[in-house]
Formats: structure tokens, sequence, C-alpha cells
């Protein structure tokens, strides 16, 4: 699967979001195009030397669905119970009204004299418009690969479509047309359809069924038609990961496991800035410092929601007050929400939706994580579905997180490695993206980074993970070997930011004489242009500045 080189390139920068080290990942080794994706079907370009080891696949006689079934039949001892037939749609099966799919969150008890591993769904989004191109195909077979078959059945994949044509889902030759028609045959058998009409069937009390505002609709119906699996991961196309996908997932599992519950929400709401913040273990002790005199504003135990029928299913706090508890609630908990982004009190800002919810007190509690890639266990979906029925919810950034808090289930903000294309100190960059003069509610008032006023945008668009960003881009873009972009200019000028730093540095490559790029492990977002020849819908820049 994956290759990877000892070291890193001479000069290759540090992280200016997160760590390595925080997460536990080998910051040590890099990998160039070919080592990462040729087993997957990357090919180099012509007037470039062939990828070593390179592989030849008729990749349409490959059935993703039934290597994935056979790896788990293999491997079915591990696990309490296996996948059934998997639904080609998310269509409400005939007599659902009784099944006990509807209120049975718990997770099941496993025998006592026996523990199994826990199953993960991944859930990879996607539309029937969509272009594919070769570099989708490679990410979806490294998502199979790395995370289905190379753990022995921990993971299966599922490519949900979203179907922008009109379609009767009922009828099982228009699902096999349509998907001879827009999905590539090696993924017909993990393919399952949906459109907003099957969204508004499920939760007619929900006026709002669009991606852009629900987002997780799907995900809960997901889960109600396959409740054996423990948790669920939602990813998006233009996501991508220098490195090897299930051990950056692992590892980001087994730190949020390792988080104790005290004072997590607060910590949840910084980005967490090594150069100026020092270890992972200094960071904790900051935020534990900032709020010795501010307990009592602090997230301790599930949220109270006034105005509502919401009963909490998490655990109630050991101790009454968090001042007199160690560090030790939480600490071994698998977490009912994994984010990739800091977790944030949107009520008070100008973000972009914070007022945006539907059949709930104005003044409920919330919180937002922008990028609804997460993991979420089958407990906070349940609970996410139970309200959709009574016609309440939150817009799509804010759904899980907000659950969560008025659930007192376990939420935490993963620190993974972020880059940032810019000169700035860590020291600025901790002041421009953590603010606010309350300790405890970091990014939670008038002043926060995630106001949508673009006054941080030459900021926010310059990270290697953001919600929207030309450096995921840029960087991908160099790895595969393509020059400059000589176009990357806005107003008829080469673009600049305030600051007057370069999105670009008119760079060359030479790998004649230096070699293919070699990055660390970086799992990368938004990445829309991934030919040397751009799309046509996509525009030069992919961000608007």
């Amino acid at each position: 699967m994956v290759s990877v080189y000892r070291g890193n390139q001479h000069g290759f920068p540090f992280p200016m979001i997160g760590s390595h080290e925080a997460l536990g990942l080998d910051a040590n080794v890099c990998a160039d195009r070919c080592a990462r994706w040729s087993a997957y079907g990357y090919e180099e370009e012509d007037g470039h030397p062939p990828c070593p080891k390179s592989i030849h696949v008729n990749w349409d006689k490959v059935n993703w669905g039934t290597l994935q079934t056979q790896c788990m039949e293999m491997n079915a001892n591990r696990y309490r119970t296996l996948v059934g037939t998997v639904q080609q749609t998310l269509l409400r099966p005939p007599g659902w009204a009784s099944s006990a799919g509807d209120t049975n969150h718990e997770p099941p008890q496993a025998e006592p004299q026996r523990e199994f591993h826990s199953r993960t769904a991944i859930i990879v989004r996607s539309w029937s418009t969509m272009d594919w191109t070769p570099s989708h195909r490679q990410y979806l077979r490294s998502l199979i690969m790395e995370l289905a078959l190379h753990s022995g059945g921990e993971y299966q994949l599922f490519l949900l479509v979203d179907v922008k044509v009109p379609i009767d889902l009922h009828d099982e030759r228009a699902i096999q047309r349509l998907k001879a028609e827009t999905i590539p045959a090696e993924f017909h058998d993990i393919t399952v359809l949906f459109n907003e009409q099957v969204l508004s069937n499920w939760y007619p009390e929900i006026e709002e069924h669009t991606a852009v505002y629900q987002h997780l609709q799907p995900i809960q119906i997901f889960a109600q038609l396959h409740p054996d699996f423990d948790f669920y991961w939602q990813f998006e196309m233009d996501a991508r990961n220098t490195g090897h996908t299930y051990h950056f997932l692992e590892h980001a599992i087994s730190f949020a496991k390792r988080q104790p519950r005290k004072y997590l929400w607060e910590r949840n709401a910084y980005f967490y800035i090594p150069g100026a913040h020092g270890t992972w273990e200094d960071f904790t002790h900051m935020v534990d410092r900032t709020l010795k005199a501010r307990e009592d504003s602090t997230v301790w135990g599930p949220m109270p929601a006034p105005g509502t029928d919401i009963k909490p299913v998490g655990p109630s706090p050991p101790l009454s007050n968090p001042r007199h508890e160690n560090y030790q609630w939480g600490v071994g908990e698998e977490a009912d929400l994994i984010t990739f982004l800091p977790i944030f009190d949107a009520r008070e800002t100008n973000w972009t939706f914070p007022n945006m919810t539907w059949g709930v007190p104005s003044d409920l509690p919330r919180r937002a994580s922008p990028i609804t890639m997460w993991r979420m266990s089958r407990q906070l979906l349940g609970v996410m579905h139970d309200a959709a029925n009574d016609g309440m919810a939150v817009v799509s950034e804010m759904s899980a997180p907000t659950f969560a808090l008025l659930h007192g289930l376990k939420a935490v903000a993963v620190p993974h490695p972020i880059y940032l294309d810019g000169q700035w100190t860590a020291r600025e960059v901790a002041s421009i993206l953590n603010r606010g003069s309350d300790p405890a509610k970091i990014n939670g008032g008038a002043d926060s980074v995630w106001n949508w006023d673009h006054k941080w945008d030459h900021v926010l668009f310059r990270m290697s993970f953001m919600f929207t960003t030309q450096t995921a881009e840029d960087l991908i873009r160099r790895w595969l070997g393509f020059e400059a972009d000589p176009n990357q200019y806005t107003d008829g000028s080469l673009h600049r930011d305030p600051q007057g730093r370069f999105w670009y540095d008119e760079g060359r490559l030479e790998e004649d004489r230096f070699g293919r790029l070699c990055f660390p492990g970086m799992f990368v977002h938004t990445v829309k242009n991934t030919e040397r020849v751009k799309g046509k819908d996509v525009g030069h820049m992919a961000v608007p500045v």
C-alpha cells in the first residue's frame, strides 16, 4: 500500500497548528506521489520516469463490495455482529414504524467472557452529477485498502450518493441505470443512493433537507438502517491524506480516548499552536490556569436545555464541581464525536449560520465545528435522529456538537497537523486564531475568528485544512508535479494579501535534479483540482479572495 522514506525534505516546515507529536504520529517519514498512490492506479504522465513497482490492474473487474464482505467473513470471530444486506438506498423499509431501531441507541453489550472489536462505517459523500477523475478513484481505493482490508474488517466503506436527477428510487432498473451512468463499476456494490425526497419522508417535521443546511440527516438515517456499527465516519471527496489513513485515524481516535472530560469543551474551542502553547500537556495546564476562577462557566456534564424535552443520555459528573476533579473522568472513554477543527460557541458570533435552527428555543445552548468530516457514535446519531423525528434540528456544522453538548456525550477536537502558508510567528497566529477575553468562551464572541466578516481570510484560507482554502490544493498540485499556476491572480494582477505575501512562490520543481516532492503525513481539505488542467467549473482559485 503506502511506502515511505525515512526523514523529511530539507527545510520542510513544521505544522503551525496541531502536531504529529500530540497524536503520536511519526513526523520523521515522508511519501512522494508514487509511494502514496501507485498501488491504487496512479501512473506518471509522459515525460516523467515511471513509478517504481508500478502495478497494472483492470479496475473495472474489481468489486470492492465483494472484497470487503470476504474480508469481514474471514475475520468474523473478531466482531460481535457483521453487517447484513446493504441497502442500495436510504428508503425507509416497509414496517419501519414498529422497528426497535428507532429507539435503541445503547451499544449492544458484549458477552461477559469475551471482548469484541468495534466496527466503524466509513461514509464518503458524493453526488450523482460529479465528474469522476482518476484521483477520485485512487482516493476511494486507498480508503478501502487502508481502512477496510488492512484492518481485517474493522472498517467498512460506503459511497453515499446524493442523487441530483429525477429518479424513482423504488425502481431497481432505474437504480442500476443510474449507477451505470454515473458511478465507476468497481464501486457499484458499495453505493447507497438518496435524494431530498427520501430525507423529507424520514423527517417530515423538519422543513429543510438540503445538504448545506442538513448534511447529517443522511448519516442519521444510515445509522438507523445499519445499527451494527459502533461508529460512523463521514468523509468528503475533496479531502486527501498524504500518509496512511488507518494510522492517522487510529492515532486520532486514541488521542480522543485519552482526553479527560474536565475543561474538555473549553480546550476544544482553541486552535492548539505548539510554538506558542508548548506541548499538549503544557497547553492543558495553561487552559486549567485560566479557568481557575471560572469553573462555574465551564461545561460539566450535560448542558441544560430549557424549553425542550431533551433527556440527556450521557453520564453525570462524578463530582459537583470540576475544581475538585483530578482530570480522571473520561480518560479511556471513547469519544462520541471527533472533529478536525475546533468546537466553539456560535451563539454570540457572526459566523455564517449561528441562528439557523428548527423547532428549538432561540437561546438553546449550542456548539459548532466547521467541516462535517466527523466520527460519530451510534448513540449520538440516535439522539440526533430522535430529535429530528420530533421536529428539532440545528444547521449542519452545529448538529453533532450541539447534541453531544446537550446530552453530555464526549466530544473531542483533534489537533492534527495543519500547515500555514505565511510568515507569521506562532504567537501572532495564536493571538489571531484564539480570540476572546473570556477563557471559558474562546472564539465565542463578537471578535471570533469564525465571524463571516472576511477579516481573517488571508489566514484561514492559507491553512492546509479549512472549510475552504487555497493552500491545500496548492500543496497537492505541487506534490503531484504540477507547475505553479500562472493564472493565480485576481483583478488582473498577481494576488497578494494585505501583508504582502504571495499565494505561491513562482518556484520551479526541477524534479530531474531533486526528485519528486516528499511530504510528511497530513490530512488536507479542500482539494478540487487534481488534474494538470483545472476543471472548467471551479475557476483558477479555490477561494474567493
